[in-house]
Formats: C-alpha cells, structure tokens, sequence
C-alpha cells in the first residue's frame, strides 16, 4: 500500500501518525504499532499464507512476528511457536485458528499482553465452560478490555499507515479520505480490491462485532485527520444509544456521513437476523436518525462509493446548482430529461454568465446548461471547454462542475481533454468531478489517473445525478442545522404528571382519553361529550348542536369503525336515539359524541416508541389516505417548528394543503404548531406512553380540529 508508514521498535515507540486524539480503545486494533499472526502458514492457497503475505506486502513498519508451532520460518522471517514466547507485548493479534482452539488461543494472547485482536473464524460452537463461543469470547473481550474485530469477517485495511490485518493483499491500494466500514465481507472485498480509483483511509469489515461496535469505529475513523468522509454498508445497530451518538458526533465535527443500509424489507430483515445476528430494526426510525444527525442515505453500493469520492476531497458546499460540460448536444439534452426525471434541478444561468460564454465560445455552440463545447477540431478544440469550464466555475449561481468528455483506458479522440480534466481542481474550489454517461465505459485506469489529480471519475448518467443529488442533500441539511430551532416546546410539568398518572395501566385507551390528552396540550378538539346513558346524550346533544357523530366509547374497542361503532351525520334528536339503541344493544351503554367538524383536508399524526431510538413521530395523509397513499413522514422526537414544517412541506399531499382550484390554502402554521407540540409532549411521556394515533386531524384555512385519537400505555 502506498502512503508514508510509520516506524516502532519492540516497545512500541512512537510512530509517524494521522489519527487524531479521539477513538483511543481502538487505537491498538485499527493503528497499531506492533502486530503478532498466529497460524501463519507457509503453504500457498491457505489463509494463514495470504494473510501472512498480505501483511508483509502491505509496508507495515513495525515490528511483525509469525506464530505456529509448526514451522520455524515463514516468507523468510522465524517463526514462533507460541505468543508467550515473544519478548516483546503486541498491540495487535491476529488469531488465525479454528473454533475449537480460538477460546484458548485469545486467553493465551491476553496473557501475552496483546492489546487487540482480529478473528476471522465464524467462532461457531461452545466454550469449554458449555457456553456459546461466541458469548464466550465477548466475555473475554470485556473483562480484559481487549477489543476484538470479527469473528467471521475480513479484518480491516488500514491503507494510510501501510497495515493489512486481513487475507487479501491490499499492496495496490493508495491512501485518500474515504473510511469505508462494511457490515458484508463481499463489499469489503469488492471495493478495497476491484477498482483503483477508490482511495481509502480505513476500510473495516466487523463481523459478528464480537469486541468492538460499528459506533466504535465510527468514532475511531471520525477522531482521524485524513478521513473525511465515512462510508457505511450496515445491517443493523448493536448499540443503537452509541450508534446514534457516534452520527451526533459526526455531525459536530462537519464530517459527512453516508450509509447504505440493508434489511429494510420484511424479506431482507429476515436474512439478516440469520446472517450476522444482527436486529435490522425499525427502518423509518433509522431513517429519522440519519435525518437528524445529517447522514446521506443512499440505496445502492454504487451511489455509496460516488458520493464518498465526491465528498473525500473535503471541498465546501456552495449555494447554487450544478453545471455540466460535455462534448455531446445528445447527451446534453439526455442529461436535462434524466436531471429531471430525478427531481435535480440545474443551475439556471445568470445573463451575465451566458454573455461571457456567447463571448467566449465559437458561435454555433449554444449558451446553455449542459454546455456542449464541441466544436470544429482545430488548435482551439481544447481551448473552448477551458474557457466554459473556467466561466462556469465563477459563477455565483453554479455550486457543481461536472465535464463529460469521450475517453477510454484505450482512446481519447483529444487528449488534451485529459490533461484539462486533471486541471479541474486548479480551476475551481467547488465540488466537481469527470463523468461518463455510459455506466460501463472502460475506464479504470483513467479513473486512476484522474484519482491521483484529486479528480473523481463517475460512470453512469443516473448515477452521476444520483451523486450530486446527495451532495446537494447534504448541504440543505447543513443548511437546515444551521436555522435549528433554538428552543423546542416543553409541556407544562403538572400536564405531565397528570397523564403519567392517568397512564399508569398498560394497555389502550380510547378517544376520551385522547382528545382530553390533545386539548390539555393546546390541540384543539372537536367538542365532545362522553355519557353512559340516553338522559345525558340527549343533554350533550342539545349543549354541542347537531349535526352529530356518535361513536361506541367501549374501551376494549380499538378500531370502531370496523365493528360498526361510528354513526355520522347525524341531524335530530329521533335519528340519535335510534342510534344510540343500536349502539348500546351490540357494543354497550358508553358513547363518545362529538359535533360534525365542518370539511377540509385530512392529516393524521402517529406515535410510537421505537425499541432503539426512542419516541417517533409521524405526520401523514389522514383518514384512510394514509393507508392508499402511503404518505407519511417520521421524526425522532422532540422536534421544533423547523422539523416540524419540513415534515409537512414533504407531504405528498402539500399541494391540497396549499389549496388547488380555487380552495383557501390550509393553516399551515396551525398544523406545525400542533404536530411540534405533539412530538414534545409524546416524548416527554415515553416511559409510559407506547403508541398514540390522531387520525384525522381536519385542516382547514383558519385552523385545525383532531377528531379521532388512541393512545396505548406501557412503561419502557
């Protein structure tokens, strides 16, 4: 691996670093300064073999000491028969033997005063207590405060300070600012080794995480200097409190986050519980958090790595849109319809910038975004995408630079072309990258070359815009984080105490607790009565005014509507009597009844206390909407006005609430207030408040009235 290495003795002197302060438990995993390969093997083909070999090729600087009985020499280096016989304690072990011996191969390595280790063995079986090996192992991990990496998994790259603590040779690799950590050992393996224009700080695969978490390593790579961008393919979160403060952490320091995460279909989830044991998980609260915390979520391995180069040159965000040039009016109009198609919008050229390009460029090339630069093939060929490129990067109103030209590992019909490409950094300070529009153009050792100018190359129209839709996703949550709320609302303590009190037993409660819960936290309700009999509903009736709802107040009811519960549209007192008959005969005496709440557009909220990540809250399309659209959005809560609002404006529903064919827009302050308030005072309640749905909210121009509300008790 290239890049500067370091350089310690037997005592671990010091060495020639970039990690920062931060992340100090894992230091002897993932940058150690001696290593120890038990099971070293000189027979080619074998594990032991390549991992000797890849550790060796790999430059690592200090000192490194083959183990295994077996043998007295491995790759021209003596070979120890045991840990105990160094003379020297190492930080890092890696254990390169079978289930059956790893429970004593780890204690022995303790014992040597080996600070980590690295498993690659599935760790499958009992320990020679009868306990699983793997609860074992943790065991061992925990008590001697010797963080593990594994069991089953790959190891780790760490490709700046030259050390491979995997079996696959990383000698090719060349350092840059992506920390990758895998959850899968094929993505592991497949974007450490198959393409060179990839330049990584750290790549990690876990494993099974039998010492060491992925918040760990997020907190390790985030502590280092030259990472500055993490990338993540994860499963799931063992430790989800540390997971979501390691995100938090993230998003302190300003560097980016982007994760890729699986098992978030019924299907997916199932695989992988079996697969490394891991939760999967509540996929909208996963993807609340990485809303709340700034992370870029993407849905494919290769928008992962395309945003991870764009971000690894650690240039700002500028406000503005992106501008291309390309060598094709073709491509230029296919880049327009797929920008669209993916929602991107294109800087909108200022009249200043189309005169400095009509000035510049020959006359039959049309000012425009994409700006085609091809023109005749003379001397001045090269020169008019110089002279686009450079006026599109001064522009105020462009905040990306791509340039498209026609060039392969074999043939650039230009090759001048190339040259100005490895230029794009001196010619402007915000992001930018070479692409192609073909996905399978054959380019590796180009991009290689662009790599090592500090040039990303992308293959592939769409995801060169997915790329720069999530740099784009990036800064509008920057943005966002800097416009924070300043203060979230706080429902008053004696509130509080009340519903703790009134939610003491688990289990649900219906619309008469919810709409007295609603109106005590400043929600307005539709007027109510509750009553046990017909003396008092006909009181109620006459006090509110018709027309009327009359709905079964039956606590062990949940859905009313299903067990025809809910008698609307009700205008006399005949018609409410002979409702009221049917009602208690079926479903009994108790009755909610509530005036008609005049139309308008139906929203609905939602609460639930996610088992990792705490209270959640949802805004969606209401009445039965929100099942046929599936509209909905979460929050973890509490949140402000800000979230709250950023929620709502997502909707799918926005344009009725902004009123179409002549209809008064919504009180959409009124629904932010309200869906603010509710986060604040579900959250504060989480230790005895399980789920609560307000379905529908009716929203109209001058205010909002929650009709319907359950609310479920159980303590945390």
């Amino acid at each position: 691996m290239a890049g500067e290495g370091q350089t310690a003795g037997p005592g671990g002197a010091s060495a020639k670093r970039t990690g920062a302060c931060g992340g100090a438990r894992l230091r002897p995993l993932l940058s150690p300064r001696s290593i120890a390969l038990v099971g070293a093997s000189p027979r080619p083909g074998s594990v032991g073999h390549q991992a000797a070999r890849a550790l060796l090729e790999s430059g690592f600087a200090g000192p490194i000491s083959f183990v295994n009985p077996r043998h007295e020499e491995i790759e021209g280096r003596p070979c120890l028969g045991s840990l105990q016989d160094l003379a020297w304690a190492p930080d890092l072990v890696i254990l390169n033997v079978g289930s059956p011996r790893m429970e004593r191969t780890l204690e022995k390595a303790i014992e040597a005063g080996a600070k980590a280790a690295v498993i690659f063995d599935p760790c499958l079986g009992e320990a020679a207590s009868g306990q699983d090996l793997r609860t074992r192992l943790r065991s061992l991990s925990r008590e001697a405060g010797v963080p593990l990496c594994g069991g089953n998994g790959m190891g780790f790259l760490n490709v700046t300070e030259n050390c491979c603590a995997s079996f696959y040779s990383a000698k090719h690799l060349k350092a840059g600012g992506i920390s990758l950590i895998a959850h899968s050992g094929s993505v592991f393996t497949k974007l450490a080794l198959s393409d060179p224009r990839y330049r990584f700080d750290l790549v990690i695969n876990p494993g099974q995480e039998l010492g060491a978490g992925i918040d760990e390593y997020i907190d390790f790579v985030l502590s280092r200097d030259s990472t500055k961008v993490v990338a993540l393919f994860m499963e799931a979160a063992r430790n989800p409190e540390g997971f979501a403060a390691a995100l938090e952490k993230a998003r302190a320091v300003g560097k980016p986050v982007i994760v890729c995460k699986v098992g978030r279909t019924e299907e997916s989830h199932k695989l992988a519980l079996s697969h490394s044991g891991a939760m999967a998980g509540n996929a909208v609260a996963y993807d609340a958090l990485f809303v709340r915390c700034g992370a870029v979520v993407v849905e494919s391995v290769d928008q992962l790595m395309n945003l991870a180069m764009l971000l690894a040159n650690d240039r700002p965000l500028f406000p503005g849109e992106a501008a291309m040039v390309t060598d094709s009016g073709g491509l230029r109009e296919l880049f327009i319809d797929r920008a669209k198609a993916f929602g991107l919008p294109l800087a909108l050229l200022s009249g200043e910038t189309l005169g400095r390009i009509r000035e510049a460029l020959p006359a039959h090339l049309e000012p425009s975004n994409p700006l085609d630069c091809a023109g005749a093939i003379n001397e001045d060929y090269v020169q008019s995408f110089d002279a686009g490129l450079r006026i599109l990067a001064q522009a105020p109103e462009v905040s990306f630079l791509g340039f498209e030209m026609d060039a392969t590992d074999e043939h650039c019909y230009e090759p001048g072309l190339v040259d100005l490409a490895k230029r794009l950094p001196e010619i402007t300070e915000k992001p930018c990258c070479v692409y192609t529009s073909f996905a399978r153009m054959p380019n590796r050792q180009l991009s290689a070359s662009l790599a090592d100018a500090g040039v990303p190359l992308l293959n592939g129209l769409d995801e060169t815009i997915a790329a720069i839709a999530g740099l784009r996703r990036l800064r509008e949550m920057r943005q966002g984080f800097a416009q924070e709320d300043t203060a979230l609302p706080v429902p008053h303590a004696n509130i509080l105490n009340k519903w703790r009190q009134k939610l003491s037993t688990p289990g649900p409660y219906g619309d008469v607790f919810g709409l007295e819960f609603l109106a005590d936290i400043g929600i307005t309700v539709a007027p109510h009565a509750c009553c046990e009999n017909w003396l008092a509903l006909s009181a109620a009736a006459e006090k509110i005014g018709y027309p009327l709802v009359l709905k079964t107040a039956a606590p062990e009811i949940v859905h009313k509507s299903d067990q025809g519960g809910v008698f609307a549209g009700i205008r006399s007192a005949a018609e409410l009597e002979s409702a009221y008959r049917d009602l208690s005969k079926r479903l009994g005496s108790r009755v909610l009844l509530q005036a008609m709440v005049p139309g308008g557009t139906e929203v609905a909220f939602g609460y639930l206390r996610d088992p990792e990540f705490g209270p959640l809250v949802m805004v969606s399309a209401g009445g039965t909407l929100i099942e046929i659209l599936n509209d909905r959005r979460f929050a973890l809560a509490p949140f402000g006005r800000r979230r709250a609002e950023e929620m709502i404006r997502s909707l799918k529903i926005l344009p009725l609430l902004e009123g179409v064919r002549g209809a008064k827009p919504c009180d959409l302050n009124a629904l932010t207030v309200a869906l603010a308030a509710f986060s604040a005072a579900c959250a504060a309640l989480s230790d005895c408040l399980s789920e609560m749905d307000v379905n529908p909210v009716i929203l109209s121009h001058d205010g909002l009235v929650a009709v319907d509300a359950l609310m479920i008790a159980g303590k945390t």
